[in-house]
Order: structure tokens, then C-alpha cells, then sequence
């Protein structure tokens, strides 16, 4: 998409701009199978980091790749408020696969959450979870980001492009901004989700990382710094019994590839670019 930009280089650091955080091997594998590269592995208080560099032109992102140790909220809030007590990042991410609501995505869709609520987090009431609904919502300018990126239609067609779908077909991938619950346990039950629907409007994602990630972005600010989050899975199935694993390498490489290209968009444009160093200063 970019003619100039270069590969992703190792390196060794103290602080890096971004971190990267997956929940499964096959996740991470993706990832560096996407950026392209053997990161660097350095190990920190008993956790593995794997760090690179990418570069367009004279300016550089620093990247920490970092694997959950267990799936789920709190796994996942542990290692992201790790990660940033460690390397202090202005953005951290996280990719990887996630299931879709029916209706509103299609295997092989990407979701990036707009604002993310723990679903398992309310009153259990005959026989039902009344989730509190207390949602993190994504920056506004963020969002903005995002969809100036989606503008360009050829985004669609280099994920489809760059790794072969489970399924023949000549509908191309979908990129959904919108809601994502996350909770403590799988989801495969299509009658708890119309539940969440009754409640939640515009719900696209249900994953188990999301929120733990968002809440240790938001903890761990301050008036004075300010981490940013960002979540992007690939959906897999609908939450229902039909679970399968067969969209898992597709769906986790194109969350990658999306994340990739936004990487690239952050390298070349100014505001983004400052933002992201300015906030490490």
C-alpha cells in the first residue's frame, strides 16, 4: 500500500510505542507471520517479549509482541498492565479471533471494538446473567482513524489477498466498527446472545480479552499519560453450537494484516505519528 515502507527490523529497547498482545500460539504466530520477520526475544520478569522495529522512511515504530499466558479477562488485564508498567507504550493493541453475532457478520469479518462491556459482570437472575453494561469506550479520534483508513477499498482486498479463506467465495472480508462483550467463559449458546442483544445495541464481537485489556489501558493512565487501546479479532463463528475451527488461521492472520496496515498508516501521517511519539515523552 505504501511503496517505501521497509520491513520490520530487530532490535533491543527499553520502551517501545506499541505492544501487540495475542491470546493463543496460533495468534501470535500470525502476527509475526504477517509482520514478517524473527522478532527478538527478551524475556522480562518471567514474561517473553518479542521485539521489532518498523520503518517508513526516517520514522520508526517500536513494537513489544506479547502472548497471554491463559485465555480470558483476567489473564489478559494482568499481562496488558505488565506490558505497560514495562515498556510504556502510547498504544496498545489486541488481535487475534473472536465470535461474531449472526445477522451482522459473516465468517471471515473483523471487528474493531468501538467500546467494549464485561458481560459476565451483572446480576444472575432466574436462570440469566443481567449484565451491568458498564462499557469502555474507544477515544473518539481513534474511531476517526479507523474509518478514514476504511475509506480505501483496497484494504478489503489485500487481507482477502494475502492468505486463502477456509471457504471458496467471492465475497470479500467486512470490517465492522461497533460493540464487543467480553467474558470469563466460551460462548455457544445462540439464546445468550439474543439475551445481550435485548440489551445491547449494535453488538458485533464476543470475545474473552477485550475488556481486561481496555480496563488496564484506562487503569493505568494518567492526567499526565495516557495509554490508548485498540482490540481487532476475526470472526470465527456465531456463539452457537456450529463452533469449528476452521476460520482460526484465516481470522487470525487478518487481524494482523489490519493491524499492519494501520501501523503503516500511523507511520504516514504527521498527527498520528507525533501523537505516538509525543505521548512517550
Amino acid at each position: 500500500m505504501l511503496e517505501n515502507a521497509y520491513p520490520l527490523m530487530p532490535f533491543i529497547e527499553t520502551k517501545v510505542d506499541l505492544v501487540v498482545i495475542t491470546a493463543l500460539s496460533e495468534e501470535k504466530k500470525a502476527l509475526k507471520d504477517c509482520f514478517g520477520i524473527d522478532f527478538e526475544r527478551v524475556t522480562r520478569d518471567g514474561i517473553h517479549y518479542y521485539l521489532g522495529s518498523l520503518n517508513y522512511g526516517d520514522r520508526q515504530i517500536n513494537i513489544a509482541a506479547v502472548q497471554s499466558v491463559d485465555m480470558g479477562p483476567v489473564s489478559a488485564a494482568v499481562i496488558a498492565a505488565r506490558s505497560i508498567v514495562e515498556w510504556n507504550p502510547s498504544l496498545i493493541v489486541m488481535t487475534g479471533i473472536c465470535a461474531g453475532v449472526k445477522g451482522l457478520t459473516r465468517l471471515g469479518d473483523l471487528v474493531v471494538a468501538s467500546q467494549v462491556f464485561d458481560h459476565t459482570a451483572g446480576t444472575y437472575r432466574e436462570g440469566l446473567i443481567i449484565p451491568f453494561q458498564q462499557s469502555i469506550r474507544q477515544e473518539h479520534w481513534v474511531l476517526q482513524f479507523v474509518q478514514s483508513v476504511l475509506e480505501d477499498e483496497a484494504v478489503f482486498d489485500e487481507i482477502a489477498a494475502c492468505y486463502p479463506m477456509p471457504v471458496k467465495t467471492s465475497v470479500k472480508p467486512d470490517i465492522h466498527v461497533g460493540t464487543m462483550a467480553a467474558g470469563s467463559f466460551v460462548v455457544k449458546d445462540s439464546g445468550y446472545v439474543s439475551n445481550l442483544l435485548e440489551k445491547t445495541s449494535k453488538l458485533y464481537g464476543i470475545d474473552m480479552e477485550s475488556y481486561g485489556v481496555a480496563s488496564a489501558a484506562e487503569i493505568c493512565s494518567s492526567a499526565l499519560r495516557r495509554v490508548t487501546w485498540l482490540v481487532i479479532k476475526g470472526v470465527v463463528d456465531h456463539a452457537d453450537i456450529k463452533k469449528t475451527d476452521n476460520w482460526h488461521p484465516f481470522c487470525a492472520f487478518a487481524s494482523a494484516k489490519f493491524l499492519h496496515t494501520l501501523i503503516y498508516q500511523l507511520l504516514s501521517r504527521d498527527a498520528s505519528y507525533q501523537w505516538l511519539k509525543r505521548s512517550r515523552e
